[in-house]
């Protein structure tokens, strides 16, 4: 609602700008800080303009039928995701930056993302912040349990070892047990209400 207020106009600019792009010519982190601002500028301006990926039919329209022109090329939110971003960045923290529109999507960060040293600082606070909120990791000692977001499902080829890379971003006692044996894995329902503030 206060982007609709008082920078819509701004935001509107930012997508049309996105037409003549031509990432080919940035570096590696360009790219994928490119990327990754598009993605998130594009879902903005859909929730801004009233879309929803909170049914499955919406989804459909919302990922893969509505096509933005970015880089020279018409391209989906799935497009930009799965077709240019994830095969580039090759990193799964990725994922908690991305944000879909929905409430158990990752927090949209304060600002836009850059291509200095701030990159992989910034993927790396998001990750430590996105795996110890208990909406999205919630650890059972006592079962060896670990309840997990529905994304490490969705994307399993993405984080090979899902307990052990948790783990990385866990308190040092916790991580001690999580690398030890077996763990049963779980994964949360995914809520697909649309996150934004009245």
């Amino acid at each position: 609602a206060g982007i609709r207020r008082d920078r819509w106009n701004e935001l509107k600019a930012y997508v049309r700008s996105l037409a003549a792009a031509d990432p080919e010519t940035f570096t590696h982190k360009e790219q994928v800080a490119f990327w990754l601002n598009s993605y998130n500028a594009l879902v903005i301006q859909r929730i801004c303009e009233g879309a929803s990926p909170s049914s499955v039919f919406s989804r459909g329209s919302f990922f893969r039928r509505t096509t933005f022109l970015v880089a020279g090329q018409q391209r989906s939110l799935d497009d930009i995701e799965h077709r240019a971003l994830r095969p580039l960045a090759k990193d799964p923290r990725v994922h908690f930056v991305l944000v879909c529109g929905a409430n158990s999507c990752p927090q949209l960060q304060a600002s836009a993302f850059s291509a200095g040293g701030e990159l992989e600082s910034e993927l790396e606070n998001a990750a430590h912040q996105y795996l110890n909120d208990p909406k999205n990791v919630t650890i059972d000692f006592n079962q060896r349990k670990i309840t997990l977001n529905r994304i490490f499902d969705w994307y399993k080829e993405d984080f090979a070892e899902p307990v052990a890379f948790v783990a990385r971003y866990r308190p040092a006692p916790e991580r001690a047990q999580l690398l030890q044996g077996q763990w049963k894995i779980d994964y949360s329902d995914y809520d697909w209400s649309t996150n934004q503030s009245p």
